[in-house]
């Protein structure tokens, strides 16, 4: 103890500044990892907010849904399992621009089925089964959008009214749009959509079970925290 406060006193500067060089890596690490944890949150919030347990891609896709196309009978072969609920889901990137000179945007578009176990509450199944239009995150009213402003999706012919705003997060920094999985189809693939969408979400069963399922028709299984790495730059 005497030797120890004997160096502190006769090196008192050297001290201070190797403790002023540990606080400041100690805020350093704590301001990196607040941003990270940042940037995950703005990747995957809205996928993470699903309530979904399971998607199911198209085999060599990894996770990413612009890579997966599936259609139909993978939905109705995970259906048949006991305990399973399967519904599709479309998911891309697009710009929607204003036809009134309001500001453009940048959504994660996601196609749902009204009657699909993903969307909980009654007026979203309404707004979702009745004419098509847009329900956006509900950050994007401080950008200046507002109910009943048109938007031209993704460069096709396809305009849209906002029906409505609610919490959707964000998907791959961008916030989440969400419209009719017919409407979805359409402005993905034009006129002939021939029934197809991006991944299967699955609620309830048994992994061994799902697996099979995959495994019967080559497509890849994955739990919700899983695919949140098809998110870009989650990974990273």
């Amino acid at each position: 103890m005497f030797l120890a406060l004997r160096d502190l006193r006769r090196g008192a500067r050297r001290f201070v500044l190797l403790g002023v060089v540990i606080a400041l890596v100690g805020l350093l690490s704590t301001v990196l990892s607040g941003l990270a944890t940042g940037l995950v949150t703005d990747g995957i919030s809205g996928l993470r907010a699903l309530p979904m347990d399971r998607l199911a891609f198209q085999d060599g896709s990894d996770a990413t849904f612009s890579r997966s196309t599936l259609r139909a009978d993978a939905v109705d072969a995970f259906a048949k399992v006991d305990g399973v609920q399967a519904t599709p889901l479309g998911a891309s990137f697009v710009n929607a621009a204003s036809t009134a000179g309001g500001p453009s945007l940048d959504l994660a578009l996601f196609g749902v089925a009204g009657d699909s176990f993903l969307v909980l509450r009654p007026d979203a199944r309404a707004a979702l089964e009745g004419p098509s239009g847009l329900i956006l995150a509900s950050e994007l009213q401080d950008e200046g959008v507002k109910v009943g402003d048109r938007y031209t999706l993704g460069g096709s012919d396809v305009e849209l009214p906002v029906l409505g705003f609610t919490f959707a997060g964000t998907y791959g920094h961008a916030p989440i749009g969400f419209v009719s999985l017919a409407t979805w189809q359409k402005i993905q693939f034009g006129a002939a959509p021939d029934g197809r969408f991006s991944a299967v979400a699955i609620r309830g069963g048994s992994t061994s079970d799902l697996q099979g399922v995959a495994d019967a028709h080559d497509l890849t299984l994955m739990t919700k925290a899983q695919a949140y790495a098809g998110s870009p730059g989650y990974t990273a």
